[in-house]
């Protein structure tokens, strides 16, 4: 598991005097922090706007890490507070609504916490100085700047050399990455409240449905458990356990295929949406969360309309 990071990244970019602020306060794994920075770039470039990655809540949750800083993307990035200090204000905040626990010290924007998993028009018609709470996880968020995000998120930015080597096994009309998400879904009784472990049922249909277009297809499942891959790699004839050195590595991997099978995971999710190539199939499942999450968390804005969902 990765740790929190220790000091400020060094990336900074420029900032335009005077321009407004659109501020993410960053959270969650790889695959999260994609959906927010493409949601806070698209609204920055609206309002023409520095963008501010604020790392703080990394300090609360301390489970990951900020990962998005080989990709380069232009924004300052924002250790934030820590320690006693950081810790006492939050504290005071709660207990007496006098401090927005969310709110870094001197901001004087506006907080904008996501209200649910749809995508919420108001979006559009925020204004001034913004901070961002939530995850995202809508590619409505960023639309009109796809082609903007496709560039900025380009996967060779964070693929190894040997992942670079390896993507050439995926090359071809008929290769195709499966991927399934454990871990925490696995390991967490409150991830697997809300997401759940998808069965082999689904798999099962999606190979089917791939299968049925395109006969000789090529099978490489990706996993972040490698045992849960080589296991899932032997119900279909000829499929393949496949793996990079690190999770951008998979990631990379996985977007080189020509069709895509995904997980509930906004990591695999993204694996399929920054294979920019038209005609290929990308399957994901209805059942994104569990039962009981669905009835909070529909997925119409989350899955792509020339995406199959099995």
């Amino acid at each position: 598991m990765s740790t929190p990071p220790t000091s400020q990244p060094e990336h900074l970019s420029p900032v335009a005097t005077g321009a407004p602020r659109v501020v993410v306060q960053v959270l969650g794994g790889l695959g999260n922090q994609l959906f927010q920075a493409a949601a806070g770039h698209a609204l920055a470039r609206r309002l023409a706007a520095n963008l501010e990655f604020d790392l703080s809540r990394y300090r609360d949750k301390g489970l990951r890490a900020f990962a998005l800083a080989p990709f380069g993307l232009e924004a300052r990035v924002v250790a934030g507070q820590s320690g006693l200090v950081a810790r006492a204000r939050r504290a005071f905040g709660r207990m007496t609504g006098l401090i927005d626990p969310l709110r870094p010290p001197g901001f004087r924007g506006r907080i904008y916490r996501e209200t649910g998993f749809r995508f919420d028009p108001a979006f559009t018609s925020l204004d001034g100085d913004v901070l961002l709470s939530g995850y995202f996880q809508s590619p409505r968020y960023f639309a009109g700047y796809e082609a903007e995000i496709a560039d900025r998120f380009a996967l060779d930015k964070i693929a190894s050399p040997t992942a670079k080597g390896l993507a050439s096994r995926l090359a071809g009309e008929d290769s195709v990455a499966i991927h399934l998400r454990r871990g925490d879904y696995a390991q967490d009784p409150r991830a697997m409240a809300v997401h759940g472990v998808l069965d082999a049922a689904y798999y099962d249909r999606a190979v089917a449905h791939i299968h049925a277009q395109v006969p000789h297809a090529r099978l490489f499942v990706f996993s972040d458990d490698p045992a849960a891959a080589r296991e899932a790699a032997t119900r279909w004839p000829g499929a393949e356990a496949l793996a990079g050195t690190s999770a951008g590595d998979d990631l990379y991997l996985m977007s080189a295929a020509r069709h895509h099978v995904v997980a509930n995971s906004s990591f695999s999710w993204w694996s399929a949406w920054l294979d920019r190539r038209p005609g290929g199939l990308r399957i994901a499942p209805e059942a994104w969360f569990t039962p009981e999450a669905l009835r909070t968390r529909p997925i119409d804005d989350l899955i792509p309309q020339d995406w199959v969902r099995l």
